[in-house]
């Protein structure tokens, strides 16, 4: 089986290089007969996918814009604003990109304990790259803004029933580690945005407006 599957990847590594469905597809089948085209870049199966060095230069890309965007965002990157940021920095040519290909290059990133990630909140996924763990009340606070990228301490003791203490114990950790920003331009009643909320949502309407 695993010879006939070696066949059969060398027949089509253009073809699992180009389209990355394909390519997903090729990694379940190679996973249900138990072979790890990941479990190392000199694996002979690796190697004849040329996905080594794909997740590893995909990995490092990965880190690079996290980090560049870590002082906008906190650590916390909307997985499809860092897919078309991948796509933005890679080279005109490169193999194109789907969300399982992010998934899985940061799969590769566990060993260097940097707390890459991927997070879930409401239909929101992110990708955390900081070694830091959410607490349930942060969580709660980030799914209820996932729409409209912002909460206010109303908003909050509605949702939840929480006390005043409560809640700014809460946002002022996500304050201090910049998960959030505060607009305090109306001082009776300030506004929290998420920042990787925001920033997705602008990048989402500013493609929509550039194809229109």
């Amino acid at each position: 089986m695993k010879d006939n599957l070696e066949d059969f990847v060398r027949d089509h590594q253009k073809d699992i290089r180009n389209n990355p469905v394909f390519r997903v597809q090729v990694q379940r089948m190679c996973q249900l007969i138990g072979v790890d085209p990941l479990a190392s870049r000199k694996g002979y199966m690796s190697e004849i996918l040329g996905v080594g060095d794909f997740y590893c230069e995909l990995g490092i890309q990965i880190i690079d814009i996290c980090v560049a965007t870590r002082t906008m965002n906190g650590g916390l990157i909307d997985i499809e604003e860092l897919r078309e940021r991948l796509v933005r920095k890679r080279v005109r040519g490169s193999e194109p990109i789907i969300e399982d290909d992010i998934k899985r290059a940061i799969s590769q990133l566990k060993p260097l304990k940097g707390g890459y990630k991927i997070v879930q909140f409401g239909k929101r996924r992110m990708v955390q790259s900081v070694a830091r763990e959410m607490n349930l009340d942060q969580s709660k606070v980030l799914t209820l803004a996932q729409h409209s990228c912002k909460f206010n301490l109303e908003d909050v003791r509605v949702a939840f029933g929480w006390d005043v203490d409560r809640i700014l114990a809460c946002i002022d950790d996500m304050l201090r580690s910049g998960i959030v920003w505060v607009d305090d331009y109306n001082s009776t009643q300030p506004e929290y945005w998420v920042p990787s909320f925001y920033l997705q949502f602008s990048s989402s309407s500013s493609s929509g407006n550039n194809i229109a």
